[in-house]
This record gives C-alpha cells, structure tokens and sequence, in this order.
C-alpha cells in the first residue's frame, strides 16, 4: 500500500469518526429534547380558564363549600390575599377555614349579597394565566358606587391532574 492510500484511509477513518460522533449527538440531544417537551404540561388556555372562573362565581352564588375542591390548587403552594383580613394565608386548609368564616357552608346557602366581575383582562403565560378584574359585592340592583369593589388578580395553573386551578389570588379594596 502506498503512501497516499494510507493517507486516504486515516482521513476515511477520521471522517467516519467525526460523522459516528455527531449522529450519536444529534440523537441524544433529540431523546433530551423529546423528554422536556413530554415534561411539560400543554399551555392553558382561555377556554380551560373561563370554566374556573364561572365555578368561582358559582361558588359566591351558592355559598357552597365543597366547590372550593374544583376552584383551589389543594396544596401548601395555594395562597391567598383577602381584602377583609390582613396578612398572606398559605395553603389550602386556611383558605377553607378563612371562606367558612364568611358564613361558606357545605351544600351551600342562599347568600344575601351578589360577588360579580367586571373588566377582566387574561393573560396567559404558557402554563400560566392571570386574571384581573374589579370585584363588586352587594345588591346588583343598587348604584355600583354604593357596593363594595375593589381588584382582584387570579393566577392560574394546571395541578398534577392536568386541571386548571387556582393558585394565588388577591383581593382589595377601592
């Protein structure tokens, strides 16, 4: 064998190497790639947002205890700013505590107030949602400006389940 055949040869062998090398790369960092895409949860969306938000209002028509299940992250992560009680409540048990203390009961009631929004704005953030609004509790037939209002912010995200719930909310006051 000549001098340049063997030449020929290493650099054959060498690029043969260099070509292994990147398929074994480019197919690693795709079974890398597909396993975060498969980690991640799908975006929400409006339409998986707006069905909480009317369970929500539900839950302030019926003053029913047991929607708070279907509404609230059920984890120590939940929390919640009231605007009738100071201080940030963490985790769910406090929030069911801090709702039957405002006369919530299981299997609900007939309130003597309306709780309704108006000028929400959502936005999403991939796996998250915020939701803002002006908060009106009272008599929906009286003048506006004569019931309790205030902000509220919701944020949004999807338990281990894949259901949309709440994790933080904040009221206050005007």
């Amino acid at each position: 064998m000549n001098l340049t055949n063997k030449n020929f040869q290493i650099v054959n062998i060498q690029f043969l190497n260099v070509i292994t090398f990147l398929l074994l790369l480019t197919a690693c960092n795709m079974e890398k790639s597909e396993s975060i895409i498969l980690d991640q949860k799908a975006a929400l969306t409006q339409d998986g947002i707006k069905p909480v938000i009317d369970k929500w209002l539900e839950l302030w028509k019926t003053y029913d205890l047991n929607m708070l299940d279907e509404i609230f992250l059920q984890t120590e992560d939940l929390t919640y700013f009231s605007s009738e009680k100071e201080g940030l409540m963490i985790g769910y048990q406090h929030l069911k505590l801090h709702h039957s203390g405002f006369g919530f009961v299981e299997g609900g009631k007939q309130p003597e107030k309306s709780l309704w929004l108006e000028d929400m704005e959502t936005k999403i953030y991939g796996e998250t949602a915020m939701v803002a609004a002006i908060w009106y509790f009272g008599d929906k037939n009286i003048v506006k400006d004569s019931v309790s209002n205030g902000p509220v912010t919701f944020i949004f995200i999807k338990d281990k389940q894949d259901n949309v719930k709440i994790a933080h909310t904040h009221f206050a006051n005007y």
